[in-house]
């Protein structure tokens, strides 16, 4: 891996390669973004590429010191998270003990610490006189997915980094890597900007059973009989899980809806489930542009309802309906 990896955050990337190139890195730098932009990663090379004897100002990411920082086996990175809910003074204490101590194999010593809005008051103080007065060599990264929640005084001793959320053929792509089928991959990635939840997702036996629920109650719509009340019932009586996924199923029905649309208007270079065009193409003649557009607003409308607590099946079989009379 190298800066040239992370083609997804270009600004982030570029910024710290010039910095370690010019020898002008900073004391601290606070990396702030959604979760699963690579965060982490990022400065886990950045430690890299300062320790790194094979590369300048980057890492070869295959060396014994690149490695054992990857394992978390370097004296001289440490990497912090919080003990349980927070990250307690205690913590921070042992953190300014050990990077006090001289390094062990160079001249530089790096602590990451995840997660720093979780930091309780007397942390947070106590990370802020360490940032006022660092030690020589010493160099910090701070990682949050709230940035809001971290005190001024500390925002105002780092060089902050802003992360943007990947994009779905990035996610994509990384999913394929993993072995996740393509179509799955696809659909997963429209669902979260989170790496590691969409591996988990599209990996998940019920991930496939909410898509072909959905394939099944779209065709049973428009039946005009009782058959899409039938799915509805038995999909809210036969899973104990089925309240926690019903904002997943609803997800999933308006991306459906759309790429039926998508077939409609003849842009299928944008289909989301790109794997089941012969379905799509099938539904798409018994749709409306009109209808589809409707059932869109519904559903979302439906999912609006249900997150303010009112009743699941009551909610989707007014869904079923209110579809059926368009």
């Amino acid at each position: 891996m190298t800066w040239t990896t992370f083609s997804q955050q270009p600004r982030a990337s570029e910024l710290l390669y010039h910095s370690l190139r010019n020898d002008r890195l900073a004391h601290a730098y606070l990396f702030t973004g959604p979760k699963g932009a690579g965060k982490k990663q990022m400065a886990l090379h950045l430690a890299k590429s300062l320790f790194c004897s094979e590369k300048e100002a980057d890492a070869c990411g295959a060396c014994l010191t690149c490695r054992r920082i990857e394992s978390g086996n370097h004296p001289d990175v440490l990497l912090l998270s919080p003990d349980g809910a927070s990250i307690k003074i205690d913590q921070i204490r042992a953190l300014q003990k050990e990077m006090a101590m001289r390094a062990v194999e160079s001249h530089h010593k790096v602590y990451i610490i995840e997660h720093v809005d979780k930091m309780t008051t007397q942390a947070a103080n106590s990370l802020l006189k360490f940032l006022e007065e660092p030690p020589a060599g010493v160099l910090a990264v701070l990682l949050t997915e709230h940035s809001h929640a971290i005190l001024p005084t500390i925002l105002s001793r780092c060089q902050i980094v802003p992360f943007s959320p990947l994009s779905a053929e990035a996610i994509t792509k990384k999913l394929c890597e993993s072995g996740v089928l393509p179509g799955m991959a696809q659909v997963a990635s429209h669902i979260t900007t989170n790496v590691e939840e969409a591996l988990v997702l599209s990996q998940s036996e019920s991930f496939a059973q909410l898509r072909n629920l959905v394939i099944q109650l779209v065709h049973e719509c428009k039946q005009r009989n009782s058959s899409a009340l039938f799915t509805i019932h038995d999909m809210m009586h036969k899973s104990d899980k089925i309240k926690e996924e019903l904002p997943l199923f609803l997800d999933l029905l308006i991306l459906w809806l759309r790429d039926i649309l998508y077939v409609q208007v003849g842009r299928h270079a944008h289909l989301i489930h790109s794997d089941q065009q012969d379905v799509l193409q099938g539904q798409a003649l018994i749709w409306t542009k009109a209808e589809l557009l409707r059932g869109i607003d519904l559903v979302m409308e439906t999912k609006y309802r249900i997150e303010r607590n009112a009743n699941a099946q009551l909610a989707l079989e007014r869904l079923v309906l209110h579809i059926q009379e368009g």
